[in-house]
Order: structure tokens, then sequence, then C-alpha cells
């Protein structure tokens, strides 16, 4: 199977179209009917379209507005105090308390039912990343349709910049890159491959284009396997329908609700006893013995600790959003507070989510900044990195490892250099070749050869290599340590480029038979940098007690770099894959392995929930559609802010502005306080009530002669004081 190659290998720095032009012409023969040429007839493609229905994902189920506030209204919490008010309005004729309850129920409902629409958001931002309109054959003729009238077994046609109308089983491919970062989490565009052998995940599938990614760069053309639900979009939209967990205050304050309401019960049966006894079982007795006990009942229960609770966690969203952390869902504010382990993303999180030239090299030099190069190398680096370039630097477009070469050449350098050149010739970069090739006449008329590529493509064709005084002969003992330099640049998470040059006396015939006798200018390494704060951030989460692991749909030897940096990682092993986990199973600790890569969305999925079976309260991390079913499933889901896609936010309880790990540290500090307000509002108030009951009840057991210590009016006024 060709793939990228690692980042741990020289060479790795470039990864480009696995063909070009190549056809496989076997590859539609699993769809009856269908001729990769031709495409389906019209009659076929309506019957298709009867048998399977329309592409596109189901709307989501909505539950109907009455029967969701009946069913929030059916929460414990909300029944208790709802017989609080009857008991006070019906029993004690006191409609201002009545009132008060009622209205703090009327508020719970209301924030709890506009938070409940985030999963159907969160579908139907899935539905709009589906394409609109797509190309296909139908007769052997070209039409563009609604995507959703397209049909398994049609031939689809993909050029740069589509969105892939479903998934598609590639037949032929020129030059073919896919940006499929939303499902795999592969942080640059991926070359794909008619006929290429494929594995079970998503990232080692290089003849499918999966729907909804978007083609970044070349020309394919592509039989439909599946459309709609049954497309890997559709399996996500589906696990996206799950019930969310319930958040650890959750299930506390709920089970704190039924035993306050089973203390409640039992307090008014030995109450109405105790009063029955002493005033007799007259028809008057009875009656102030019954509403003696209900009231007292009422009493017990701490009316305004569903207020706290909701302005506690109120106010912490707003300090959280103060730090660039957006609550969109309250409960989430209190779970950051006891969130025991965070599964992080890589791309963006843990790292800048851009390329830049961090090291350069010349001939007998280590490896330094690019400014550091000398003038007369870093001039000649400069004009191979800026016209043996497709990308563009205003706005950023192309290939991210192009966009940093301009970016470390300058806006000035760029527009002088393309300004004073013509481009006569060029060989795109292939996965075959592993290089690019320009022709160019510069002002004084003088034509050069400029190469870019992968070290081991480009070193065995330089006889050459620039130095400070003047270029000097490239002999097999400097090859070789330039060679080794490659690799070992490559171990720390670069991706490294060879660039080089030759001067000829004109247009060559044959250019890549020029490829001959080159000048070595340098090597570059370019990599995503990590975010400043990101190993102070895992630090502090290890000293808070969190257990931090690193899961990504990036190649191995790049996360493990990444995460030795940030101190995920110590020396070599820690690091299993996603292959590894379909062949040998989630370890018994998920968190023993710092490090996930290659993961697809069902193994990042299945990670959560083995952490939850494990007693974990769990933060997960993520941007892209596939980190979606994950994010939801978490008792914390935190999307990015600036690249995380609609369905990403929309799944997610909250979501950082800045898409800094560092950031979710501090909110889980400050979650972490504001449960330990909660908790010590929550004692107090069941302290509180629990001595009111205490009096009354050892009064009436001690000294029935007394008669009732604290009236009930007494108690609910005391505990409408002590509660504000």
């Amino acid at each position: 199977m060709t793939r990228p190659r690692p980042a741990s290998a020289p060479g790795s720095a470039h990864h480009g179209p696995v063909v070009g032009g190549r056809t496989d012409p076997g590859a539609g023969a699993a769809e009856p009917g269908t001729d990769p040429a031709v495409g389906l007839s019209e009659e076929e493609a309506r019957a298709r379209l009867a048998r399977h229905g329309p592409n596109e994902l189901p709307p989501p189920a909505r539950t109907p507005w009455p029967l969701r506030v009946l069913r929030l209204l059916g929460e414990p919490m909300s029944v208790l105090l709802l017989a609080a008010a009857v008991v006070d309005a019906l029993g004690l004729r006191e409609p201002v308390d009545a009132s008060a309850i009622v209205a703090i129920v009327v508020l719970n409902t209301v924030i709890a039912f506009l938070q409940e629409g985030k999963a159907a958001e969160a579908l139907e931002a899935l539905r709009r990343m589906e394409s609109p309109r797509a190309r296909v054959l139908r007769d052997g003729v070209a039409r563009e349709l609604p995507a959703r009238e397209v049909v398994p077994g049609d031939v689809v046609l993909l050029s740069a910049g589509d969105r892939v109308p479903a998934d598609l089983r590639l037949v032929e491919a020129t030059l073919l890159e896919v940006d499929e970062s939303l499902l795999t989490g592969e942080s640059l565009p991926v070359p794909k491959s008619p006929g290429a052998p494929e594995g079970a995940g998503l990232s080692e599938r290089p003849a499918t284009a999966f729907s909804g990614t978007i083609v970044t760069r070349g020309a394919a053309r592509g039989v439909v396997v599946a459309t709609g639900p049954a497309t890997e979009l559709g399996r996500i939209a589906e696990r996206l329908r799950a019930r969310e967990p319930m958040t650890p205050l959750q299930r506390e304050l709920r089970g704190l609700t039924f035993r306050l309401g089973s203390m409640a019960v039992v307090v008014a049966t030995g109450v109405f006893v105790l009063f029955a006894a002493r005033a007799g079982l007259s028809g008057e007795g009875l009656q102030r013995a019954f509403l003696a006990a209900v009231a007292l009942a009422v009493a017990a229960v701490p009316e305004g600790l569903a207020t706290v609770v909701t302005v506690a966690l109120a106010l912490g969203v707003r300090r959280m959003a103060a730090r660039g952390a957006i609550v969109r869902r309250l409960a989430a504010v209190e779970t950051l507070g006891a969130a025991t382990a965070i599964l992080t993303d890589k791309t963006g999180t843990l790292t800048e989510n851009r390329m830049r030239l961090e090291a350069a090299a010349a001939a007998a030099r280590p490896p330094g900044e690019f400014a550091a190069l000398p003038p007369t190398v870093r001039a000649a680096a400069e004009r191979v990195a800026v016209l043996c370039n497709d990308a563009e630097l205003d706005p950023p477009s192309g290939d991210p490892l192009d966009v940093a070469l301009l970016e470390a050449a300058g806006t000035e350098g760029v527009r002088r250099l393309r300004g004073t050149h013509a481009r006569l010739a060029a060989l795109p970069f292939e996965a075959d070749r592993r290089r690019m090739t320009v022709v160019v006449r510069g002002p004084d008329g003088t034509v050069a050869l400029l190469v870019k590529g992968a070290p081991e493509a480009v070193l065995d064709r330089c006889a050459l290599a620039a130095g400070p005084a003047g270029d000097v002969p490239l002999g097999p003992g400097e090859r070789r340590r330039l060679q080794e330099l490659a690799g070992d640049l490559a171990a720390t998470g670069m991706r490294i480029l060879a660039l080089a040059d030759r001067t000829l006396p004109g247009r060559p015939d044959d250019l890549e038979g020029a490829e001959r006798d080159l000048r070595l200018v340098a090597l570059v390494g370019l990599r995503d940098p990590i975010r400043p704060q990101a190993r102070a951030a895992v630090e502090e989460a290890r000293r808070a007690g969190i257990r931090v692991a690193m899961v990504t749909g990036d190649h191995p030897g790049t996360a493990a770099a990444i995460a030795r940096e940030v101190g995920l990682l110590e020396g070599e092993g820690g690091v299993r894959t996603g292959a590894e986990l379909l062949e040998a199973g989630l370890p018994e600790d998920p968190l023993a392995v710092p490090v996930y890569a290659r993961v697809d969305p069902d193994q990042k999925l299945a990670l959560v929930e083995a952490l939850q079976r494990g007693g974990h309260v769990v933060a997960v991390t993520g941007d892209g559609v596939n980190d979606a079913p994950a994010l939801r499933r978490a008792e914390i889901g935190v999307a990015m802010g600036r690249r995380g896609t609609d369905v990403a936010r929309e799944a997610a309880d909250m979501v950082i502005t800045d898409d800094d790990l560092a950031t979710i540290v501090h909110a889980v500090r400050e979650g972490r306080g504001i449960y330990d307000n909660i908790r010590k509002v929550v004692e107090y108030l069941v302290g509180g009530n629990l001595s009111e009951i205490a009096v009354v009840v050892g009064a009436l057991a001690l000294f029935p002669a007394l008669g009732v210590p604290l009236l009930p009016l007494q108690l609910l006024w005391i505990n409408l004081l002590t509660d504000g």
C-alpha cells in the first residue's frame, strides 16, 4: 500500500499524489451495471434512487416540545419542588412561597430545555456538510445535478475544490490529494490512488474518497459505493443520536434528591404519628397533625438548592468565557472540575496547526535557523523555495509545506522572485519521483533548473554543494552525512526537503533527463510547532491528578515526536496505532498508553467508553467530524473554536476560542473551584434543614407537652432567609 512516508524517515517532508494519471480499469466492477467510462443510464439511476433513497442524511428526530417539557418536569428534584409548592399553596395557603418554588422549577426547566437541543444541532451541522452539487456521468455525458440524487454505481467526476458527494471507489486519479482531516485528523492532504491495497482504518484506505471531504489537488473519477446514511459520514451521524451521559453533578443531585424525598416521607409519617398521638384522633386533631407533618417534610427540602447550583454554574460560565472557554452546556462547568482524564488531539491543541520552517542546513554546516544560512546560500535557497512552488501566500493557499516555504522567504521575497523569473517548464511532485522540478528564466536571461523533494530523491543527483565561499564537490562521505542529518531531523517530527539547482544553457528537451549534476543548496526542516504553553499545561494537569493521553489521526512518528516534546512520552515505545488496536484490542488501562495514532472515530469512541467503565470522568478535545461521537459521549466534550468544524462545536459541551490545551487546564481549575463551592453550599443547606428536623422531632419526642418548638411557617421563613 502506498502511503505518506513516516515522519521518522528521511524525505518524509513532502508527500504528494500516489499516482499521476493512472487508471485501475477493474475498480468499479463490484458495482453491477456500472461502466466507469459511461456511467449509469438515467433509467437505471432513477431505479436505484427509488431503491436506495436520496443521498442525504436523515433529519434529526425531534421530540415534540410538550413531551420534552413533561420529561424535564418529571426529574426527581422538579417533582419534589412542585410537591412542596402544592402543599405551600393549598395546605398552608402561602402563595408567595409557592410562587417562588414554581419560579425555581421553571427557570431550571427552561435552561435544560434550551441546552437539550445540542444533539439535533450537531446532526443538522453534519447535514450542512453534505455536497450540494455533484458532477456525474450519465449515459456517457457529464452532468451536474443535486448531490441528493447521486446513487450507488454513479460515476462521479472530481476536481480541485470539490466536496466529495458520497463514498467513492476511485477508478482514475491524476495528482489527487484530498483533505480528510474532518474524518481522520490527518494534518496534511492525503494522496489517493485507484486500486491501491486498503486497510481497515479510515486513514488506511487510499483508493476510497469519503463523503464530505475536500479535493485539494488534482482530478479523479470514482464509482459511488455508499450514499446517505451508509457513508462514513452517515455512520458518524448515527452515533451522534445516542443520549449523552449524566454529569457527575447531575448524578449526585439526583441521588441527593431521592434521599431527601425518602427522608421527607419518613419525617412526615413520624411527625404525623406523634402529632396524632398527642392531639387525639378527632377530625381537627388529625387535620392539624397531617398539615404539620407535611409542612415539616416540605421544610426539610432545600428549595433554594437548584437556584444556588444554577447561579454558581452561571457565574463560572462568565469567568470561563473571559479566559476563552465558551460553555455551551451549564453542567459542563462542574463536570470539568471532576475530570480525571483528558484525551487531547494533537494538531492545533498541542501544536499551532501551521507548518513553519524551523531548521536549515548547508553542506559542512550544522542545522540552524533559515536566517542563519550564509547570504549567498540563503538567496539560492529562497529562489528554489519560491519558484519551485505552486502555493500562494496572499491569501495562503496550496500545500501547507509549500506555504511555509513562501512564509520563510517573506512577502517581498516572493513578489520579487516571481516578478523577475518566468517559468518555462515543470514536472509536478509525484510519489514515484518524490520531487518537483521547474525550469525558469531569470531577469538576465539565465536558465536554471530548480528541484525540491525528498533528500534521498535529490542528493543522489547532486554533484556539488553550495557553500559560503563557493561551490564544493559533494562526495560520498558528505552525501552520507547529509542523509543521516535528514534522518535525525525527521526523527524530531520534522518534514525534510532538499533544495537543489543547476544552471542550463537553455530550455531542455528532456526535463527529467536534465535532473543530474545538481548543486545541493540546502536541507530544510518544517513542522507544526508545539504551543509554548503545551508542556506546562500537561504538567499542571498531572499535578492536579488528571491523566493525559494524545489521540490523533496523524502518523505515529509525528505524534511520538510531539508527545516527547510536551512531556507525554519518554523514551521509545508508548505509541499504539489504530491498526494495532484492531488486532489486539484496547489495553486494560487505556491511559497506560500515552499516545494513540492513526485512530478512527470508532476507536476514539471506544477509548472514551473504556475509560468511563473504569470510573473516569473523561474530557475529550476535537475539531473534526470524526471527533463528534467521542465529544458527545464524553462527560465533557471540548471543541476547537478557530479551526473546529460546525459538527464538532455543536456536539461539544465547551468551545475553546484559542484551541489551546492550557485553556482547558485553566477551565478545569475553575470547574473544581465551582464544584467545591456547590458542595459546601449543599452541605450547608442540607445540614441546616437536618438540624431543624432534629429540633422538631426531638422536642416532640422528649417534651410532647411543650408542643412544636418551630411552626411550619417559621421553618419555611428560616429556610427562605438561609437559602438566600
